[in-house]
């Protein structure tokens, strides 16, 4: 069944072209999103706010350690239920941390996501008006992630009709 269906695409294939129908361009989307100003912009973004939560843990770890420091030094004089509750404390902080550095995760994974949408809703637009007016039927991403296009010789490439599209 693969096989009828390799040979019927490869039919398909080189029988468009030939019948004057069915152009295929390419791009390299990662390569080109990574050369956009604003894709650059929201990664310098979404670094400086990473960098703040980054900064508000270690704040948070040295009060930790801190209080672990402060329970050890005292683990001699304190009564037993003191220390018991000092570990309760530290415990708790412990878990505070964990779940904040949680939270900061899940809030940069939804910034991350407002402030990409319009970059990729822009740079779709862009690759869709090229290949309308290149007359390209087909627009296959031939970036290495996505593992689409494995040979590309022939074919139209439009990154830079895209670029110029972006003004880049």
């Amino acid at each position: 069944m693969k096989n009828a269906l390799k040979v019927l695409a490869l039919v398909a294939m080189t029988a468009a072209p030939a019948l004057g129908q069915s152009v295929v361009g390419h791009i390299n989307v990662d390569s080109l999103l990574v050369e956009m100003p604003d894709y650059k912009k929201v990664m310098e973004g979404l670094q400086m706010e990473q960098a703040k939560f980054e900064n508000e843990a270690k704040e948070m770890n040295a009060e930790l350690e801190k209080g672990a420091q402060t329970l050890q030094a005292n683990a001699g004089t304190w009564t037993e239920l003191r220390q018991r509750q000092e570990q309760q404390r530290l415990q708790e902080m412990y878990n505070n941390i964990q779940q904040y550095m949680q939270s900061a995760q899940q809030e940069l994974q939804s910034m991350e996501i407002a402030l990409i949408t319009p970059v990729l809703e822009k740079l779709q637009t862009a690759i869709d008006e090229v290949a309308a007016e290149k007359s390209v039927a087909y627009v296959l991403d031939a970036s290495q992630s996505k593992g689409m296009v494995i040979y590309a010789k022939g074919g139209m490439n439009l990154m830079s009709a895209v670029k110029a599209k972006l003004g880049m």
